[in-house]
């Protein structure tokens, strides 16, 4: 009974979740994009922002404390949590580059890109039962890079 509750519940969150998404991503090029008119880097634009997301997740990691499980983090699922922090870092320096020297529908565009390499990597890197690659999934992959394109050449 309680695992139908908990999937319930997930399935109900995931929507919310998803839209937080939406909207903070969409938001967030806005500011990024203001806040870099009078900065004389990026760099200094990106560290800023992460500073603040450092400080806002150590507030929520200290808050959540007593949820967190109590056993050390395995050596192999540190290493995809600091290859995943790199590449984190490395995208978003380079998102804040390409909004300080494009237009902003266009640097959102060029990174709907990434649906297709995702789709791609997880063929090789992901479990198949968890990540089903289906017909459908690669024609909605082609056509967010053809309304991309659409969007890059034709603004």
């Amino acid at each position: 009974m309680s695992q139908e509750v908990s999937v319930s519940i997930q399935e109900t969150t995931l929507p919310w979740a998803g839209i937080a998404t939406a909207l903070c991503w969409s938001i967030s090029p806005i500011f990024i994009r203001k806040g870099l008119e009078d900065l004389s880097s990026p760099l200094l634009g990106v560290t800023v922002g992460m500073i603040v997301n450092v400080m806002a997740y150590g507030v929520i990691l200290y808050l959540r404390r007593d949820k967190w499980q109590r056993r050390p983090i395995s050596r192999e699922s540190l290493n995809w949590q600091i290859w995943a922090g790199v590449f984190v870092g490395l995208a978003t320096w380079a998102r804040w580059v390409a909004l300080d020297l494009s237009e902003v529908a266009v640097v959102l565009a060029i990174g709907r890109f990434n649906v297709p390499i995702v789709i791609i990597l997880s063929l090789f890197m992901l479990d198949q039962k968890q990540e089903r690659i289906t017909a459908r999934l690669w024609l909605g992959a082609a056509l967010i890079v053809i309304g991309s394109l659409l969007l890059i050449f034709y603004r």
